[in-house]
């Protein structure tokens, strides 16, 4: 074994590095299972690499790594001593259930200690496999490259993140390679470096790979290549379209069960449906009323279902706007549905098929039947009107009106007896300064805006048992999609006896053509959408949308006049472009107000990236004066290529040899004052034992002092030269 690896910091350095590879591996894994404990297993790999490390006799930490895990069963599962009669016999049962289950092939039966002790068994197996990779092959690349397309798959196809991870892998794997690389080396030359020596080769590669990767870290990264192709891939599921079923990850699309929300979401833009209409719509599917702290579920049993045919009004709870405003949307469905899909204002819908439509009061959903049957239509025709709210009616729903409000709307007032209190004072200190429900119901819309809340469909956390969904989502993440901000804004405005209910359906979608007058949009799973209908005294339910990034709420007519005054802030409604006056300054100030300049532009940078900046700054200042100091090993593989490229004559002979003779000040060989060159030379060659220097210093002296450069062949001194310059640097 050589020297190096006798070295114990030298090899604490590589265990320390193979503790990191391993983390990456362990994180993805605790994460996708929701395995808790992660501390506790990142200890059991630091024992076992320390064991290795000081080559601890299997004899011992056998038992030691034995004793560790029955702890860790007894700790996790049980409230016992360790040690305890309750304890053992606790790990012995567990042991006699498993045994069984294993000698029966019931695979179902094992517990989730026996699982426990696998994935130890794992870890064990894994610290084994690297200590010998480290120790004694000298070699981790088989370890990393596996590492590196785990992260890599996990980051594709789950909604684990692994976008820093990656970065860390990048430079551990680095480091270890640079690091192992080294032994090999000494080990084949059978070179043996005291620990300076060590340090001095180590440093060096630490510091570059530092400044390498702050470098790319800061400079600007190109998109994918490639698109996502987990969206193609899970188009072909049976299952598309569904949600999360109470898992920590889903995918995007309508689902059924609204029962469980929470976990992060994969994205699908396998198309749903296509819609040409006038202008993008929400499409409406259902609603749900009861909030169970979890999630939505359904009043059975409530409201009158009616039967339509094509071309009947169909009453919902939207009245459509005046008469003569009429709009139509032509539907072309992609993936089948029992149902249709329609917008706000509905009025009456025609199908080739000729079905029944059944509109549930309950849910709002119109659903399709065809001879009794259940019918999935493939395109239709829904005439509609958008409704359209008086601002002078808003502006009257007064607070008092709600408790005069019909008993059929109680149920949109439920909410759980296990609802935080802090949900309901926030509510009310949300709209501490309104005055009518409207504008108590806009405030509430709008605090979603504030700049504290964050939309992600990504590391979305489920709530545990006992946590609540929404206060989960107001006072610790806030951070999430649709089903958080919709759902949130329902239970503060019930938290106010404001009636509400939770609606799912689809917005826009994207814009695809434009046909003359009509627009052709692609509504895909991931437009898969939930908002907020409220009702409001005296006017009626109305659509709001909370979700950041989206603008899907009720058109308000602005038919009052305003006081300039008034601090209620009033809804504006939608204005015609401005005359565009003639402006012989604004024509000539265009191009200068095309934006800011680059000296703008690099202020701004600077402002934004002072910290990064000045780091980066500081870490490439270190960096460059490491290298200056240590330049006497870098620097020949610097000159041999680049006096190789300047030619064979005898102006590059005088400059290659007076740039060894600083080369060897540098390496400690100092020319004393007044020793001549053929002594300097005699000296340097009975310190390296060649004589390549007296060989060179005459080729010099003829040269130079002779007046006979004609004489010297560089390309038969530059042998000689090149082995002076590559000793120097040892």
């Amino acid at each position: 074994m050589s020297a190096i690896r006798k070295n114990t910091w030298f090899m604490a350095c590589l265990y320390i590095l193979v503790f990191f590879l391993l983390a990456e591996w362990l994180t993805p894994v605790m994460t996708l299972t929701s395995t808790g404990h992660k501390t506790l297993f990142l200890v059991f790999i630091v024992l076992g690499l320390l064991m290795a490390l000081f080559k601890v006799p299997w004899m011992i930490s056998g038992p030691v790594k034995l004793l560790y895990i029955v702890w860790f069963i007894v700790h996790v599962y049980t409230d016992a001593f360790f040690f305890s009669k309750d304890a053992i016999a606790f790990v012995w049962s567990d042991m006699q259930i498993n045994s069984q289950a294993l000698f029966s092939q019931n695979w179902a039966q094992t517990t989730d200690i026996f699982r426990t002790v696998l994935f130890f068994a794992l870890l064990w197996m894994a610290v084994y496999l690297i200590h010998y990779w480290v120790s004694f092959r000298l070699s981790i690349f088989l370890f990393y490259f596996f590492t590196v397309l785990f992260i890599a798959v996990l980051d594709t196809f789950s909604p684990y993140t692994g976008n820093t991870a990656i970065i860390r892998i990048m430079v551990i794997g680095l480091l270890l390679a640079g690091l192992l690389h080294l032994a090999r080396w000494t080990e084949r030359h059978h070179i043996e470096l005291s620990g300076d020596k060590i340090a001095a080769s180590v440093i060096p590669l630490f510091l570059a790979i530092a400044g390498t990767t702050a470098v790319a870290l800061y400079l600007p990264k190109a998109g994918p290549v490639w698109p996502d192709p987990v969206p193609f891939i899970t188009s072909f599921s049976s299952q598309a379209g569904s949600g999360t079923d109470g898992n920590s990850v889903g995918r995007i699309g309508y689902g059924v069960d609204d029962s469980q929300l929470g976990g992060s979401f994969i994205g699908d833009s396998s198309p749903v449906f296509t819609a040409e209409v006038d202008d993008g719509q929400y499409w409406k599917v259902e609603s749900k009323d009861i909030y169970t702290s979890k999630g939505w579920e359904l009043t059975q049993n409530v409201g009158d279902v009616a039967v339509y045919e094509n071309g009947d009004f169909i009453k919902t709870d939207f009245v459509p706007g005046e008469a003569g405003e009429e709009d139509t949307a032509v539907i072309t469905m992609d993936q089948n549905f029992p149902f249709v899909l329609y917008p706000y204002g509905t009025e009456s819908i025609q199908m080739a098929d000729s079905p029944n439509y059944q509109y549930d009061a309950a849910d709002q959903r119109i659903e399709t039947f065809q001879q009794g049957n259940v019918f999935e239509p493939q395109s239709y025709e829904i005439s509609y009107s958008e409704p359209s709210f008086s601002l002078t009616a808003l502006r009257a729903t007064a607070p008092e009106n709600l408790a005069e409000l019909p008993a059929s709307l109680d149920r949109f007032l439920q909410l759980p007896d296990e609802l935080p209190q802090r949900v309901r004072d926030l509510a009310i200190e949300i709209t501490s300064s309104a005055t009518t429900v409207y504008d108590k119901t806009r405030a509430v819309e709008r605090y979603f805006s504030n700049g504290s809340f964050e939309y992600s469909q990504l590391d979305i956390p489920v709530p545990e048992e006992g946590q609540d969904y929404v206060d989960q989502f107001l006072f610790e993440t806030q951070r999430g999609y649709c089903d958080n901000f919709s759902t949130s804004m329902v239970v503060l405005l019930r938290s106010l006896d404001i009636p509400a209910r939770w609606v799912k359906g689809f917005n826009e979608g994207e814009l695809l053509e434009t046909e003359g007058t009509r627009d052709i949009y692609q509504i895909t799973n991931n437009n898969a959408h939930s908002w907020v209908e409220a009702y409001m005294p005296g006017v009626g339910w109305m659509l709001f949308e909370p979700t950041i990034g989206f603008t899907g709420s009720s058109e308000v007519e602005f038919d009052v006049e305003v006081d300039a005054t008034d601090p209620v802030e009033r809804e504006q409604p939608e204005r015609p472009n401005p005359i565009e006056e003639e402006d012989d300054s604004a024509a000539a100030t265009t191009e200068e107000d095309n934006g800011p300049n680059l000296w703008d532009r690099a202020a701004d940078m600077w402002n934004e990236n002072k910290a990064k900046i000045l780091w980066s700054a500081a870490g490439l200042l270190v960096l460059a004066g490491v290298l200056y100091k240590i330049r006497q090993k870098w620097l020949p593989k610097v000159l041999i290529p680049y006096y190789r490229s300047r030619g064979e004559n005898a102006s590059t002979f005088e400059k290659a040899y007076l740039r060894l003779l600083k080369q060897l000040e540098l390496y400690g060989i100092k020319r004393r004052e007044g020793q001549t060159l053929k002594s300097y030379a005699s000296y340097i060659d009975s310190f390296f034992g060649t004589s390549d220097m007296t060989r060179l210093t005459r080729a010099y002296e003829q040269a130079v002092y002779g007046g006979n450069p004609e004489s010297v062949d560089w390309s038969e001194l530059q042998e000689s030269w090149e082995n002076l310059i590559n000793r120097t640097s040892g």
